[in-house]
């Protein structure tokens, strides 16, 4: 779902993909039919997972340093359980250069819709939305577009968690923000590997993890979602109709999103 959403909604970028020693044949074959939308595709070696990230954390930083080399100014950061819901067009770019050009501490606008998963603020001078001051969720996260530029002045590298980066970066000063025009959302109830390992997870086998996916925005939704007000949050739960859900539909209105998007 990822591809077919960036090949309806982001084609035309250089989209270089880290494949960490998948050996499953559905993946391969993916990989092999969009092999026209990669500028570069690196198929790492398979290796033991001793984590849950396996080596997000070593691909993030290898991205960074080509993305660097090849003289990038942003870096978007996507993953494979992701889609696209809406154009990444120019109109949608200039909004989000403009938070960069707004606040040289801004180092990443992290254009998902939203999760409540604890309280968003609300800012009215840059049109857009982040955590509290004293969150360092608001400071760094694995997905999003970062400023390679900006990264770079400050002689920045990755940590090998995503933990480690949100306390560096809150300690620095920096920040992460979420767009008013959010574009993509991770996949509900999606396929979970811990260690290389797939884990079923409730609400399985209610739902068939992996298999649940976003109808694109329409043009009156994507009209409508522009023109709204800025208080209202564009949490995914309100503004997105998911596919699939099958017999898991009340648990996707009800539960805590923790448990929806993992």
């Amino acid at each position: 779902m990822l591809l077919s959403s960036i090949r309806e909604f982001a084609a035309g970028y250089d989209c270089i993909v880290y494949d960490d020693g998948s050996t499953n044949p559905n993946t391969v074959t993916t990989l092999k039919n969009n092999s026209d939308l990669f500028k570069e595709l690196f198929l790492l070696s398979k290796e033991k997972k001793t984590s849950s990230r396996g080596r997000l954390h070593q691909n993030i930083q290898s991205s960074y340093e080509y993305a660097l080399e090849k003289g990038y100014k942003y870096l978007f950061f996507v993953q494979d359980d992701m889609q696209f819901v809406r154009p990444l067009n120019e109109l949608v770019l200039n909004e989000y250069s403009q938070y960069f050009d707004a606040d040289e501490n801004i180092i990443q606008v992290d254009p998902r819709f939203l999760r409540r998963l604890g309280a968003i603020k609300i800012n009215n001078e840059l049109h857009a939305y982040s955590f509290e001051d004293d969150d360092d969720r608001g400071s760094y996260a694995d997905v999003g577009i970062l400023n390679v530029e900006r990264l770079n002045s400050l002689n920045w590298s990755f940590e090998p968690s995503e933990r480690k980066n949100k306390v560096k970066a809150h300690n620095m000063g920096l920040k992460r923000i979420f767009p008013f025009t959010p574009i993509f959302m991770h996949l509900p109830y999606p396929v979970i590997y811990r260690k290389g390992k797939k884990k079923n997870k409730f609400p399985y086998p209610f739902v068939k993890r992996g298999h649940v996916f976003y109808k694109p925005l329409s043009e009156k939704e994507i009209q409508e979602m522009d023109n709204r007000d800025l208080t209202v949050i564009p949490y995914a739960r309100d503004l997105l109709t998911p596919k699939g859900l099958n017999l898991a539909f009340l648990h996707y209105k009800y539960a805590n999103e923790g448990k929806i998007f993992s």
